[in-house]
């Protein structure tokens, strides 16, 4: 059978592009990932405390970073801040927890971003996300990217990771679910499982990187429940439980110190890489089975949205169907236990000048106040001058003339994600971020 014209396009747009790859700004990003270092007020803020007592500290600890020396202002990067935050967490003069790490026994938090409309802010929340919970609470985080086209996954892979190469393993690799001709569904042992989670340059952040054969999972899925009358809808679920069961946390913040009191470090680089405390999934866009894992595996579900009437029509879409779903997985499991935490609406991408935008928050506010939030991320320049390099907040080193765009949206990511630490994780203590943002707004 003759392919025509359309079989060359594909072939030589395929090798174009794998040229052109090359010289693109993600390669330079990868290279250079989390290249961005902290002050010693930013650093303070980041660990709660004042600058007084941060200064004190490193004269009295001998293991605190030197950190570098930009004129006046001495510097930090992300892991520095981490070892520094284990430091006084694990003094026993600590008058609160610093390092807040799930303890023995506890299960591993699993928050799933969805949505059914690409260009909602997704990934980038997904990832804003990880990286906040990093960077105030030391937790150490785990982002699954479930989307083919491996958005958040440059938001943390660096040069070391070979992202889109065809033998990378990804999630469907770690569902057990890559291959299309597989009918019986047999979970990774202990050992593939982990082995699918890569090093990122963030402390203590693995990831599972995104790439095609995702698609290979859905089929594979398809499959199963067709030919061998497999739950398919659980099977994510089952891989991380699995998972955690073999890796759980084991290292307390205490057991990173030595009988005399001195700081272990070995200890402390064992405890980063044993375990994660909190799974962040970013989805694909869509509702595919591969998706469907990701929701019904997750303890909380965000649904970044902007608020546009047309955009607002496909969250009705993507809802309906999921209850769909859900209705005819409990026909099968009755007692089936799903995303027993809380679950939101966050509203992206707001023109606040724009009241049409912002009396449809405050209109979805007044009739479903538990599931819509009060924060939502602002239009920002910073979102796209950021995105253009694929780094995140956190992470983007502005020019000068951009530099008031970034702190302000910084500002507003910090508020979004203290009031997401909120309602997902409310044992931890928060900021107040979200709460100057509410009181600004909706006075």
């Amino acid at each position: 059978m003759a392919y025509g014209q359309f079989e060359q396009f594909i072939r030589n747009m395929s090798r174009v592009m794998g040229a052109v790859n090359t010289k693109l700004q993600r390669d330079l990003t990868l290279r250079t990932r989390v290249a961005r270092r902290f002050s010693m007020v930013e650093t303070a803020q980041f660990l709660g405390v004042d600058t007084t007592y941060l200064t004190r500290i490193s004269g009295e600890e001998p293991s605190f970073p030197a950190g570098e020396r930009r004129g006046r202002e001495r510097t930090f990067s992300p892991s520095e801040i981490m070892l520094i935050r284990a430091l006084i967490g694990s003094n026993k003069a600590a008058r609160k927890p610093y390092l807040h790490w799930r303890r023995p026994g506890e299960p591993v938090k699993v928050v799933t971003f969805g949505a059914q409309k690409g260009g909602t802010g997704k990934s980038l929340t997904a990832a804003h996300f990880a990286q906040y919970i990093n960077l105030n609470y030391g937790l150490r985080v785990g982002v699954i990217d479930a989307d083919p086209q491996a958005t958040v996954s440059l938001y943390f892979a660096d040069e070391k990771l070979p992202l889109f190469q065809h033998d990378t393993p990804t999630l469907a690799d770690f569902m057990g679910v890559d291959d299309p001709a597989t009918v019986s569904l047999e979970t990774p042992d202990p050992e593939t499982l982990n082995s699918v989670w890569q090093p990122t340059p963030w402390p203590g952040v693995r990831l599972i990187p995104g790439g095609a054969n995702i698609q290979n999972g859905d089929i594979s899925l398809f499959f199963m429940s067709q030919k061998a009358k497999v739950p398919v809808y659980g099977v994510l679920r089952n891989a991380i439980r699995a998972w955690d069961a073999a890796y759980p946390p084991v290292t307390t913040v205490e057991n990173i110190r030595g009988d005399n009191g001195e700081f272990d470090h070995a200890a402390y680089a064992r405890a980063l890489d044993e375990t994660v405390d909190v799974i962040v999934i970013d989805q694909q866009p869509s509702l595919t089975l591969m998706q469907l894992n990701g929701l019904i595996a997750a303890d909380s579900v965000v649904i970044p949205q902007t608020m546009k009437g047309f955009d607002l029509a496909t969250l009705a879409t993507y809802v309906s169907n999921i209850g769909e779903y859900l209705e005819f997985i409990m026909g099968f499991e009755s007692d089936i236990e799903i995303g027993g935490g809380r679950h939101m609406v966050l509203p992206t991408i707001v023109q606040e000048q724009n009241d049409q935008d912002t009396d449809q928050i405050l209109d979805l506010y007044r009739k479903a106040p538990r599931e819509v939030m009060q924060v939502w991320y602002s239009r920002s320049d910073a979102i796209a001058n950021a995105a253009e390099e694929y780094k995140s907040i956190y992470e983007y080193l502005p020019p000068k003339t951009r530099r008031a765009s970034a702190r302000a949206f910084m500002a507003n990511a910090n508020a979004v994600n203290d009031a997401l630490v909120e309602r997902i994780m409310p044992d931890l203590p928060t900021r107040g971020y979200a709460e100057t943002f509410i009181r600004e707004r909706w006075n």
